[in-house]
């Protein structure tokens, strides 16, 4: 008997029992095992064994296995086991009639082992609707349409395919038609196979977009550019280039457009970025015949775009002085630096520029040349003389550019040092005596970091440097510049650059000031201090403290040099040169001001 036919019979026994069965039955007093589908049963097989297909609540059950591993149309291999052979013994009532589901054989063969109560369903199915062939190895539902399933189905929820000639690997839905290799996509598989046709899109999304590369386009650079009429390449003096946000891991393609017909990409603008890479120069053919000087490219890939500029130079054009930079050079005597000459445009050929300097300020290279299809060229200027002032000067074709020079004298002291303190205040009472500031100056020609260092505080006679305040990490002091600090209750003019509240208290009759490093300690000695002033009675100084002691308005100040004295520092020839002067004896060092001048890193630069 075929598939078809024996399946039809086993309904039809199985309606005529049901029938039977509700001729008794009573919708008032339902009794679970009584053999009789009553109100709110969905089954009755008179028992109430629990895990049959008629579970304990006159319920439905689904077994959890369909048929068999191997092959459906022989032993049916679902849950438990059915003992019946020629009759099925696997219940008290069998659903079917004196043979199973009228015929000897259930399911073309001997042995039925399905669950307790055979054919409690309308089909058996092992589950729901079987409607596998060959071999079915699915979990919850095989849906497949197609009429061959002629491998393994290992797939996990549905598999809608119409033929899988493989194995299906996939995890929730396999939407393809014809899988003829191995489909291991994610979730919805939309990609294509290598065997035949899997019905998603062309690229394979599994995973994320299949573009060839997630890297979006980060440049277009740089922004501004020439090329020279007549020619086909890279642009000067610089290749302009668009740039990925990442390596490619597959060609891209970015579209690049010119706002002018002056400058025509290659390719019909197509740039491509090969795998692997993360960048590619864009060639460009010029013509200023054919439109505007200057052109604005465009380069776009997917939702981004950035653009650059073309200037379009004449075969001929020629070029001029731009500039020379540094504007200002300051150095000691004998020290060097690198000054850059600037062309208006890429030279056409190697241009030869004239040098020469004024004031005897130093030296320079009688020519420096600028390379063919570059903007500038380096040259060395050496300082002469110290406190000589004058230009360095750059000539071509009649046409000058130039910057200023100075030479300072080479400093004489190689560190930060304290310039000017104010042990007490001009005005009187409690609030007036505690206005007090440290003022710190940079005498060689580089910026300090000192962030972090230490300023202390000794009284006139004691053991250690009992107060104490850290400098923030951002501190810095410039070359040739003030750094201020300064007590909560300064009441000065100048903005203090940082505050030491109230750890430090200085006494105006004598003491101690020192900087230097984080590690610096309370000690008396100790070899990290950068520099230290003792003042009045203080009775640790540098050499010697320096003795007097100002006027409440007045303050301790550091020379400019050794020639310096209290009228040249206040308002006369020293008054705006630093304070350089540091020969480690205070008493020589110092000067005693009338009128505080404090200066902090706004207050500009002084040179020796």
């Amino acid at each position: 008997m075929s598939w078809s036919s024996r399946h039809l019979l086993v309904p039809l026994s199985a309606v005529l029992l049901v029938l039977s069965a509700c001729g008794g039955d009573d919708d008032k007093n339902p009794v679970c095992g009584n053999g009789i589908i009553e109100s709110g049963e969905a089954c009755d097989d008179g028992n109430r064994v629990e895990g049959d297909r008629c579970n304990n609540s006159c319920q439905v059950t689904t077994p959890t296995n369909d048929a068999g591993t191997n092959t459906d149309a022989g032993t049916d291999a679902g849950t438990e086991t059915d003992a019946g052979t020629t009759t099925d013994a696997g219940t008290e009532t069998d659903a079917g009639t004196t043979t199973d589901a009228g015929t000897e054989t259930d399911a073309g063969t001997t042995t039925d082992a399905g669950t307790e109560t055979d054919a409690g369903t309308t089909t058996d199915a092992g589950t729901e609707t079987d409607a596998g062939t060959t071999t079915d190895a699915g979990t919850e539902t095989d849906a497949g349409s197609g009429p061959v399933d002629a491998g393994t189905d290992a797939g996990t929820e549905t598999d809608a395919g119409t033929i899988d000639a493989g194995t299906d690997a996939g995890t929730e839905t396999d939407a393809g038609t014809i899988d003829a290799g191995t489909d291991a996509g994610t979730e919805t598989d939309a990609g294509t196979d290598g065997g035949a046709v899997d019905g998603g899109p062309a690229p394979d999304a599994g995973t994320g977009s299949d573009a060839g590369t997630t890297a979006t386009l980060s440049a277009l650079e740089p922004a501004a550019v020439f090329a020279r009429s007549g020619t086909t390449g890279e642009t000067i003096p610089e290749p302009l280039a668009v740039s990925l946000s990442a390596n490619a891991t597959t060609d891209v393609v970015i579209q690049v457009t010119s706002s002018s017909p002056s400058v025509v990409i290659a390719n019909s603008g197509q740039v491509t970025v090969p795998a692997g890479s993360r960048s590619a120069a864009i060639i460009v053919t010029a013509n200023d015949a054919a439109g505007s000087a200057k052109a604005t490219l465009t380069a776009t890939l997917g939702g981004d775009s950035r653009t650059a500029t073309v200037r379009v130079l004449g075969a001929t054009e020629a070029a001029s002085l731009a500039f020379l930079s540094p504007e200002t050079v300051s150095l000691a005597a004998g020290q060097t630096a690198n000054v850059t000459v600037t062309l208006d445009i890429p030279a056409a050929a190697a241009t030869s520029v004239a040098l020469s300097t004024t004031g005897s300020v130093g030296s320079v290279p009688a020519t420096v040349t600028v390379p063919a299809n570059e903007l500038s060229a380096k040259f060395v200027f050496t300082a002469g003389a110290a406190g000589s002032t004058g230009t360095i000067v750059a000539t071509l074709n009649g046409q000058s550019v130039s910057a200023q020079a100075q030479v300072t004298a080479a400093p004489t002291t190689n560190h930060v040092v304290i310039s000017e303190v104010a042990a007490a205040g001009p005005a009187s009472g409690t609030t007036g005596d505690n206005d007090e500031f440290v003022e710190l100056y940079n005498p060689t020609n580089a910026e300090v970091n000192i962030g972090g260092w230490k300023l202390q505080y000794k009284k006139a006679v004691d053991g250690t440097y009992t107060g104490s305040y850290t400098l923030p990490t951002t501190a810095r002091i410039a070359a040739h510049g003030f750094f201020l600090i300064a007590r909560d209750t300064y009441q000065g003019t100048v903005t203090p650059d940082a505050k030491w509240g109230t750890g430090i208290s200085m006494a105006a009759g004598g003491g101690h000031v020192r900087i230097g490093p984080n590690s610096l300690t309370a000690a008396l000695a100790d070899p990290n201090v950068v520099d230290k002033l003792g003042y009045g009675t203080g009775d640790n100084p540098e050499g010697e403290a320096i003795k007097a002691t100002p006027a409440k308005a007045g303050s301790y100040e550091r020379k400019a040099n050794a020639g310096s004295s209290a009228a040249t520092m206040e308002s006369g020839a020293d008054a705006t040169k630093g304070n350089s002067q540091d020969t480690d004896v205070n008493n020589a060092d110092f000067i005693l001001r009338t009128t505080r001048g404090p200066q902090n890193k706004a207050s500009g630069t002084e040179t020796p």
